[in-house]
């Protein structure tokens, strides 16, 4: 599986990029603002539990505190 995000401030063309990703047997769906944001920490957050930087205590100890907020 391969997975492209793109951004952008047209919403013509945007609309266009998804209608080609359909043609093309791709599956398609429009952020919110939101959504994107939520998308961006959480690939910021497990790249920060890749780098090593937290030994592995402290990677449970920092999720359990992120489920216990939601």
């Amino acid at each position: 599986m391969e997975t492209i995000i793109l951004q952008g401030d047209s919403k013509v063309n945007s609309k266009l990029l998804l209608k080609l990703a359909k043609q093309l047997n791709f599956s398609a769906k429009k952020l919110s603002a939101a959504e994107a944001e939520e998308f961006g920490i959480a690939i910021s957050v497990e790249e920060g539990l890749r780098s090593g930087l937290l030994n592995d205590e402290e990677k449970i100890d920092f999720l359990n505190a992120i489920r216990s907020k939601h």
